[in-house]
């Protein structure tokens, strides 16, 4: 099996050090052949290099790294105002393409590269890593199966360090640069998995935002997210930059004949349901230990396997780029709903 050759645009933004672990971590399916970077000399750009890409050469221009390195894929990370226009110029080169969340700031700049994407025929993914999660496969396995009947509902619930521990100066708060707060940078995550899921989309959204801790920020800290489904289900989101430090999340999904209650902290899921085929045992936990692996982790590694199996030919990566312009949707219904008090359409 010949590696996937892969090049990386955006060597210091938030996650790029990660997933380049993740690459070298992969190196019996692919080698790092080339790098780009706004600021390739600067003290930072050097200082996140470890020693085993560092030989790897930058390169002048984007176009010269795609010309020289020949890469097949490329993983790009950078501010959401510049991300667009890197992913529409690997789409032209023929490149696929792994692209960070949240990806813009706005969908609407996201159209050009999907029409550069789907006339190369290329494959995508992208940084929403909990579609790879072991208790994802099992909740989406069992929403399948029908073991929770007609679907009612599912809400999450994440909160994180707040916007004081992260620093309100760096770009993430600035909504020129990021698009938005809370929503566009974590939230995007969550309204990605209640879309994979449920395997359904979201037709209208209702919004309360705020920066409820006034932190010297023009973006939102805080948001309440209710919305429903084209399934007929209704979900909620409710997350915020709101704790001293770390993270806690829960997700509940609920129907007809069935519910799941998913600890995310302590790695543990509950599912229940009336289904015959579980009469034996309706309500089961299941508890996953998860590998451990460098970089972004286990889930990482397999969302980059099954971008390179899709890349020869053998499956698909599990995004595309209308994941990404989908979730990108709700989160700007979101902040149109909050700040005119009404409910939108998708």
């Amino acid at each position: 099996m010949s590696k996937i050759r892969v090049a990386q645009i955006g060597v210091t933004a938030i996650h790029a050090p990660m997933y380049r672990d993740s690459l070298v971590y992969l190196n019996d399916e692919a080698e790092i052949v080339g790098f780009w970077d706004p600021a390739p000399n600067a003290p930072e750009t050097r200082a996140r290099l470890k020693p085993d890409v560092a030989d790897v050469p930058f390169y002048a221009t984007i176009d010269e790294l795609f010309a020289e390195a020949k890469p097949d894929a490329v993983l790009i990370s950078g501010t959401m105002a510049e991300m667009p226009g890197w992913i529409e110029q690997a789409a032209n080169a023929g490149v696929h393409i792994w692209a960070e969340k949240p990806f813009a700031v706005h969908s609407s700049q996201l159209l050009p590269a999907k029409a550069a994407i789907e006339k190369n025929g290329l494959h995508f993914s992208c940084g929403y890593s909990w579609r790879f999660e072991p208790l994802s496969l099992e909740i989406k396995s069992a929403i399948e199966q029908g073991l929770l009947g007609t679907p009612y509902g599912i809400d999450v619930r994440f909160l994180t360090s707040s916007v004081a521990a992260r620093d309100p100066q760096h770009w993430m708060f600035d909504p020129a640069l990021s698009g938005g707060g809370i929503l566009n940078w974590l939230g995007c995550h969550w309204l990605d998995l209640m879309r994979f899921l449920t395997g359904s989309e979201v037709v209208a959204v209702s919004a309360i935002e705020a920066n409820v801790s006034g932190a010297p920020v023009s973006v939102e800290d805080g948001a309440s997210v209710s919305m429903r489904f084209a399934n007929g289900m209704i979900g909620s989101l409710y997350a915020g930059f709101f704790l001293p430090s770390g993270n806690e999340a829960s997700i509940g999904v609920n129907g007809a004949t069935g519910a799941v209650n998913w600890n995310i902290a302590n790695n543990f899921a509950t599912i229940s349901s009336t289904n015959p085929a579980w009469q034996t045992a309706p309500t089961r936990t299941i508890a996953v230990e998860k590998a451990s692996a460098p970089g972004y982790g286990a889930a990482g590694a397999a969302l980059l396997r099954a971008f390179f199996a899709a890349i020869r030919g053998e499956g698909e990566s599990g995004y595309t780029i209308d994941d990404a312009i989908a979730s990108l949707r709700i989160i700007e219904a979101a902040h149109e709903s909050s700040k005119t008090g009404t409910r939108i359409a998708l």
